[in-house]
């Protein structure tokens, strides 16, 4: 079941990677005051991030987990604010161990500081040792780049 989940998730990150034709090498250049990069490698316009951004809160509330998770995986990447409360309780209430995760990445991805301690919390009391390692993990990473997260957002 775990590697059907994990199939899933990689087909799921591999059919929006290719239906995307902004993504890679092909993306439009960026010194055009219309678009809006959100990470190294694509860039949108206000209109084609909003749509992607709205189709990936649609997929982040499917029952499908494979799609919720690579939705909060996507959204994280977009840093994506509205997706906050979806990915909070993704951490949270997540079905598989693997989506749990990527919502705390996602998390900290956004820089939310809500979201961080969420995972303070859940790294104690999470059911899974493997969430509660990896929550762990991240909650760290944020204690170690907090002074940045603040300069950022000043």
């Amino acid at each position: 079941m775990k590697r059907l989940i994990i199939s899933i998730v990689y087909v799921s990150i591999i059919s929006l990677l290719l239906q995307t034709t902004t993504f890679g090498v092909n993306s439009p250049k960026v010194d055009e005051p219309e678009v809006s990069r959100y990470n190294n490698y694509t860039a949108l316009n206000d209109e084609e991030y909003q749509r992607y951004e709205e189709n990936l809160l649609t997929g982040i509330k499917s029952d499908n987990i494979g799609l919720q998770t690579s939705c909060a995986y996507f959204l994280g990447e977009m840093k994506s604010g509205k997706s906050m409360i979806h990915l909070l309780k993704l951490a949270r209430y997540g079905d598989t161990e693997e989506s749990r995760i990527i919502a705390g990445l996602s998390l900290y991805k956004i820089e939310s500081d809500i979201g961080m301690h969420l995972l303070k919390g859940l790294r104690k009391s999470d059911d899974s040792e493997k969430v509660r390692r990896s929550f762990d993990r991240i909650y760290k990473k944020y204690i170690s780049d907090e002074r940045s997260f603040d300069n950022q957002n000043s």
